[in-house]
């Protein structure tokens, strides 16, 4: 019976005031009330970052809520989102049921470079474009046309995305791309800025996955060199960029588009190896389709697009984080211990490649 599953809600917690990492906790709130509700006992369980300094500490900490499923909300921290991955990590080797993708699935998906290169090579479509590192020669982006969209290799939550990240320019290119190697070493990622509609599907279960729905996103009121969705837009309630952008599920989609796009969608959840819940995020150029992103732990707070998307799927919030866990709980055992493919994985200067081949 439901009232015999104990859930422990995970989430980080450290001294900040980034709004994307203070979400989270919100967010495990919500989770405990919809638990709750729907006749689960739950309980928080805080990760710090102190936690990973001691050999076998996080394991206790689960371990003595004595948990029938970990409903895994932790993202690491403020700068440290790689850690996501060894906790993940930490969590199957527990052998307890946990919610959201396995570690192999966060490393391919966190590393934006390698994800674009996974995609392209089962002929999925991602932008023309490359990661570029510290030291990178002048000519690295010739080829690459104008304009041109700068994001962090390594970072999620659209960290290190705001109005600069589009340039015209050689010049402003060579600006930026300095500028910003200088705060994320570990690369960066340029490429074509796509500059039609953009569009996410969210979906729920294991290949081929439950639908939720497609959203398009609307911008209203603001600039054209502004009109994509950066850290302000999803994370600022004062900025212009918050206030002028909607995620809207399945209004204004022309039906062939949005087959394809659940098409495109479904198959880049399969090959990153996506489960339990996901969304991705993609942009239309001259009627052709390009993936932006794979995200493999969307936010899932109350006011979320996500959450709109399944509410649309006909899912309370408290169904919703109830199937969640459900779900988790009969995941049938696949090979989740499969490494990431090494000799495609290309070292930066920061820190953070460590925990993609697992050091």
């Amino acid at each position: 019976m439901l009232r015999d599953i104990n859930v422990a809600v995970v989430a980080g917690r450290e001294e900040t005031d980034r709004e994307d990492v203070l979400d989270v906790l919100r967010c495990r709130q919500s989770v405990i009330d919809g638990l709750t509700s729907s006749g689960f006992s739950a309980c928080p369980v805080d990760i710090t970052r102190e936690d990973f300094l001691v050999k076998g500490r996080i394991t206790r900490k689960i371990r003595e809520k004595k948990p029938s499923c970990v409903f895994n909300l932790f993202e690491g921290f403020a700068d440290a989102s790689y850690l996501e991955i060894k906790f993940a990590g930490i969590l199957e080797s527990t052998g307890i049921p946990f919610t959201g993708n396995p570690s192999r699935t966060l490393a391919l998906c966190l590393d934006k470079d390698l994800a674009r290169r996974t995609l392209a090579a089962r002929g999925l479509p991602v932008a023309p474009g490359r990661c570029v590192f510290p030291g990178y020669p002048q000519n690295i982006c010739d080829d690459l046309r104008f304009p041109l969209f700068v994001k962090p290799r390594m970072e999620d939550s659209s960290v290190g995305i705001d109005e600069r990240s589009m340039v015209r320019s050689q010049d402003g290119l060579y600006r930026l791309l300095d500028e910003r190697l200088a705060l994320f070493p570990d690369g960066l990622i340029v490429e074509e800025y796509i500059d039609g509609r953009e569009f996410n599907a969210g979906f729920m279960g294991s290949y081929p996955y439950d639908l939720m729905a497609v959203s398009s996103i609307r911008f209203e009121h603001i600039r054209e060199n502004r009109a994509f969705l950066g850290y302000d837009s999803k994370w600022d309630p004062e900025s212009d960029e918050y206030r002028n952008s909607e995620s809207v599920p399945e209004e204004g989609i022309d039906p062939r588009m949005r087959r394809e796009i659940c098409r495109i969608s479904r198959e880049a959840g399969r090959v990153m190896g996506c489960r339990g819940y996901f969304r991705v995020d993609l942009r239309e150029r001259g009627g052709k389709l390009f993936i932006l992103e794979v995200n493999p732990n969307p936010d899932i707070n109350t006011d979320s697009g996500f959450v709109r998307q399944s509410a649309r799927r006909g899912f309370t919030y408290p169904g919703m984080v109830a199937r969640l866990v459900e779900a988790s709980m009969n995941w049938r055992v696949y090979d989740e211990k499969r490494g990431l493919p090494k000799g495609q994985i290309r070292n930066g200067s920061g820190d953070k490649d460590k925990c993609l081949l697992g050091t």
